[in-house]
């Protein structure tokens, strides 16, 4: 046997130098192929640094910059891009609701809407956003004359991807709707990252401003709203994990 092979087989049978290995693969080929090539590939996979180089493990290293922007999940931008994009110039350019119908991870409906599919686990974003601010506009018309808002600051969050998205098809729930997604990369915010959504009613109320699946949010504890017309945003319900 040459020392090439003996080396080869030391290395992919031994777990803490299979992981330096796998680290390097694609984040697609570590999540999908890896786990299949035998049960010991499998184990490895879910070994802490694999687990955080795959978003489900949050990476919380205190040697790391606190100034550095966090790096965003690439599977997930791959696969949901109205949620990571640039935030667009104007509010006219914001994503509609129909478009998250229209997602690359939709093209296979029973496993993206499967409850334990594994995207609706990760982590949207290293080190993952611990504040969300969330904003729900309710207008008559595209004139902006607002009939309600709504907002809340969500604290204590490990963000994954399953809750935001959740958020956003339940508030955005609505042909004449829209929604965006603010990443807060400079710092100096209460808020990691903002979810607004906006829709076109005539009246606000729970039963028009949710028809996601599941539970409804407690909107009466964590929405506080803000007068007809109001310019700028009512303080927000602070809402801990």
């Amino acid at each position: 046997m040459s020392t090439l092979t003996i080396a080869r087989d030391t290395v992919i049978t031994t777990p803490e130098l299979l992981v330096l290995v796998l680290v390097q693969l694609p984040m697609r080929d570590l999540l999908l192929r890896a786990p299949l090539v035998c049960k010991m590939w499998l184990a490895t996979t879910l070994s802490p640094d694999l687990q955080r180089a795959l978003f489900f493990a949050p990476d919380l290293d205190p040697f790391s910059d606190a100034a550095a922007a966090p790096v965003h999940n690439p599977l997930l931008a791959e696969l949901f891009p109205p949620f990571f994009a640039p935030r667009p110039p104007t509010r006219f350019d914001w994503p509609p609701a129909r478009a998250l119908t229209a997602l690359p991870a939709a093209a296979a409906p029973a496993a993206f809407a499967h409850p334990a599919a594994s995207w609706r686990r990760m982590l949207v974003a290293q080190p993952p956003p611990r504040a969300m601010y969330v904003v729900q506009k309710c207008q008559r018309d595209e004139r902006y004359s607002e009939v309600a808002m709504r907002v809340a600051l969500l604290r204590g969050l490990e963000l994954r991807m399953g809750p935001l998205y959740d958020l956003a098809a339940g508030l955005a729930n609505r042909d004449a709707s829209w929604f965006c997604v603010t990443w807060n990369e400079e710092g100096g915010r209460k808020y990691d990252v903002m979810l607004e959504t906006v829709l076109y009613t005539a009246l606000l109320s729970e039963e028009i401003c949710w028809r996601g699946e599941g539970p409804r949010p407690p909107f009466a504890a964590w929405f506080r709203s803000g007068p007809a017309g109001s310019k700028g945003y009512p303080d927000p319900v602070v809402v801990p994990n």
